[in-house]
């Protein structure tokens, strides 16, 4: 694998962003994208003025090296380990509370034709083994909403926890819905059985 490259597991790869990578990020995240009906479909969508824009930042954080500088990179993308260059989705993460280290994570798989075939399940695995491998942060979680149940289901088969489920929270395509939060702590993660994946950690960051 490449320095790139932050894990692998089941013929899935999730690596750092490459400059190449932003024509296809472009693309997938125009608001007519099929993933936009599912991840957080009740939040506002970019226009293509707004995604041009945050292409041409990440595109200047790659130029001078700032995106990837420093572990835990907060972005990344997921590919296939056979067709490397192809960008099928991406996973990142943000803070809930940077006083106590709560760090929420994300995950998308925008290629329709790849979900349900296991890749959202093996990028959380990676990016959750990589999270808690380079830094001391004691949870993790996600948020999603009850009628994703790929997306719960995803949690589940890696041992996530429902630890919140606020109900008729969110409204989508003029229904209710629950939100619900899925969480693990180190100790679970830890003590799960050892999976069949390579990864490549970047050094243990500084918190």
């Amino acid at each position: 694998m490449d320095d790139l490259t932050i894990g692998e597991s089941a013929g899935i790869r999730v690596r750092m962003l490459h400059p190449d990578d932003l024509a296809q990020l472009e693309r997938w995240f125009q608001p007519d994208q099929e993933w936009h009906l599912w991840d957080g479909p009740y939040f506002p969508k970019m226009t293509s003025t707004q995604i041009g824009e945050w292409m041409t930042r990440l595109a200047g954080e790659l130029a001078d090296g700032s995106l990837n500088a420093q572990p835990p990179v907060r972005r990344a993308v997921v590919v296939r380990a056979d067709t490397p260059d192809a960008v099928v989705g991406s996973v990142s993460w943000h803070w809930e509370s940077e006083a106590s280290d709560w760090r929420r994570v994300g995950l998308t798989v925008y290629d329709p034709a790849t979900r349900g075939h296991g890749v959202g399940t093996e990028a959380l695995r990676i990016w959750t083994d990589y999270l808690f491998a380079v830094t001391d942060i004691v949870r993790l979680d996600y948020s999603t909403w009850s009628g994703n149940t790929r997306m719960i289901g995803v949690g589940r088969k890696l041992g996530y926890t429902e630890e919140a489920r606020f109900r008729d929270a969110r409204e989508v395509r003029g229904e209710r819905y629950d939100s619900i939060v899925m969480g693990i702590l180190r100790r679970e993660w830890e003590a799960r059985e050892p999976t069949h994946r390579t990864v490549a950690h970047s050094s243990r960051s500084a918190r």
